[in-house]
């Protein structure tokens, strides 16, 4: 009896864990339509210079790398949204894919950007990858890395 009870508790801690990532699917459809409306809402706060949304969806320890290579944190990324010398025309997030691996959830973009800086008319698009982890307080994103494609 004292190895059965035994080989059941084995089983509980060290047979969960491997089971297959696709048992596990509470409401991924829900979750991927709420991460894509979280993408849209980032991409229109940064047209706005508005760094609300940055400030709930950035997990406390979230690292960042800029499109120029600079690896930042939660309270650089607001600084940089709220101090930008930037005035935006048009911020659009396009090509949104969402993959979700039980409470971690990856997500790919295009973000478009046109815009002035220092007197100068810009148009630019950024690659971006973001890993958002699922808390008690909803999606969260914990890392993030944008590439910018090279100009037309």
């Amino acid at each position: 009896m004292k190895k059965l009870t035994l080989f059941a508790i084995a089983l509980l801690a060290f047979g969960l864990p491997v089971l297959p990532q696709d048992d596990y699917k509470p409401n991924q459809e829900a979750d991927r339509q709420a991460i894509t409306n979280l993408e849209l809402g980032l991409a229109h706060a940064i047209q706005l210079n508005n760094s609300t949304i940055f400030n709930s969806v950035l997990s406390d320890d979230f690292t960042g790398i800029t499109h120029y290579g600079e690896v930042i944190n939660k309270a650089k990324q607001i600084q940089m949204i709220q101090t930008s010398p930037i005035t935006y025309s048009f911020v659009h997030c396009s090509d949104i894919t969402v993959k979700i691996y039980r409470d971690i959830a990856s997500v790919t973009s295009l973000r478009t950007e046109r815009g002035v800086l220092e007197g100068q008319v810009f148009n630019r698009q950024f690659r971006v990858l973001r890993l958002y982890m699922n808390t008690p307080r909803g999606w969260r994103v914990v890392a993030q890395q944008e590439t910018q494609l090279p100009g037309k």
